[in-house]
């Protein structure tokens, strides 16, 4: 009895004596004595684990991805990749490299800690409004790339043999300074052996940014081949400038333009009529993308092309996009497409194409 009672008060000495901070609070362990309130917690020192506390004061250990658009991608240990805007992050610690880009379009590689609306790389301070972007790891080629691949296929057998398939793809290199995009859009049916739809247009530009919102465009350049339009290819080059109207968490909206040379090389065309063309064209494009819910973004790009009569004119392309996350890696998108050309040029037996196309694709698209 007697060794019993000195354990007992033993025991109640230590608990009585403990004392705890915030910092010390998820690194030891919680007595039943003790009352820990989410205001307390702060995320541990740590070699292997980045860590993550929201505005909510929820705390998440996993991986830094990049941030992008005021948008964090962020793999957490147990819940897969999460995106969180850039408001709700309350502090935000690196346990390796990562490479920082700011609103100066300067860069800097260190680790990284954000708390209470500052930055530290490598003990250095920062304002968190003049981070725009983060790369996990140094500033290698390999982290600037991102793809994804939508595809879409029909195929029938018996009375009549049919294949149809559409595909769209996307990839974008970007970095501080510079933003890199190539997208294609493509279309095939065949019917019993013979073709009904067979185009392709692939867009490709290069951006220099001079500020957060202003980027000069030095080059852009499209191709186009749709030979039921009459058009055997159509080639497109310019170069111009751009600007961003909205850029944050949850929308992004730009506009870009700018004096352009096409070049047109018909399927066929009638006796004694050119089979090709060239002109001077003017391009315009805006670009639209929102995030609906955390699952479901919409995106549209309409471009205009202002060329003369024998290239068709006015010319449009315009593409409407519901992106609906099934995981964290598979979309179903489901896109609106609509091309005109004002002028159509006749072929040689004067069939006149119609002026306008529309598609529906429905698609399952993969992010690389």
């Amino acid at each position: 009895m007697r060794y019993t009672l000195i354990t007992a008060t033993c025991l109640a000495a230590i608990y009585s004596s403990s004392a705890f901070s915030a910092e010390d609070i998820t690194t030891t362990q919680v007595t039943p004595q003790q009352s820990v309130t989410p205001a307390d917690l702060y995320p541990p020192a740590d070699v292997k684990y980045d860590w993550l506390q929201l505005t909510s004061l929820e705390l998440l250990k996993g991986e830094i991805k990049n941030l992008y658009d005021d948008k964090l991608e962020f793999e957490s240990d147990e819940l897969d990749t999460l995106y969180i805007d850039w408001e709700d992050v309350k502090v935000l610690q690196s346990s390796r490299l990562v490479s920082i880009g700011f609103t100066d379009l300067s860069t800097k590689t260190g680790r990284l800690l954000v708390e209470n609306g500052k930055s530290y790389i490598n003990g250095e301070e920062f304002d968190n409004s003049q981070i725009m972007t983060i790369i996990a790891g140094d500033q290698s080629e390999a982290n600037y790339w991102s793809s994804k691949i939508t595809l879409g296929a029909n195929f029938r057998s018996g009375n009549t043999d049919q294949i149809d398939y559409s595909a769209l793809a996307k990839t974008i290199r970007r970095t501080t300074e510079s933003r890199f995009n190539l997208d294609y859009i493509g279309n095939y049916s065949k019917t019993d052996g013979e073709n009904r739809i067979n185009n392709h247009r692939i867009n490709t530009n290069f951006d220099w940014f001079i500020s957060k919102q202003f980027y000069l465009r030095p080059v852009f350049a499209e191709i186009y081949k749709d030979p039921f339009s009459n058009i055997d290819y159509r080639t497109t080059l310019g170069s111009g400038l751009g600007y961003n109207i909205i850029d944050n968490s949850k929308t992004e909206w730009s506009i870009s333009g700018g004096p352009a040379y096409t070049y047109t090389r018909f399927d066929e065309v009638a006796e004694g009529e050119k089979i090709d063309d060239g002109s001077a064209a003017m391009v315009i494009e805006t670009v639209y993308d929102t995030e609906i819910t955390s699952d479901i973004d919409f995106n549209t790009l309409y471009r205009i092309q202002y060329g003369n009569e024998k290239s068709g004119g006015y010319t449009h392309h315009a593409i409407a996009t519901l992106e609906i996350e099934l995981t964290s890696m598979f979309d179903l998108d489901l896109s609106v497409v609509w091309d005109r050309i004002n002028n159509p040029q006749p072929d040689s037996s004067g069939f006149m194409p119609k002026q306008d196309d529309y598609q529906f694709i429905v698609g399952f698209g993969i992010d690389l």
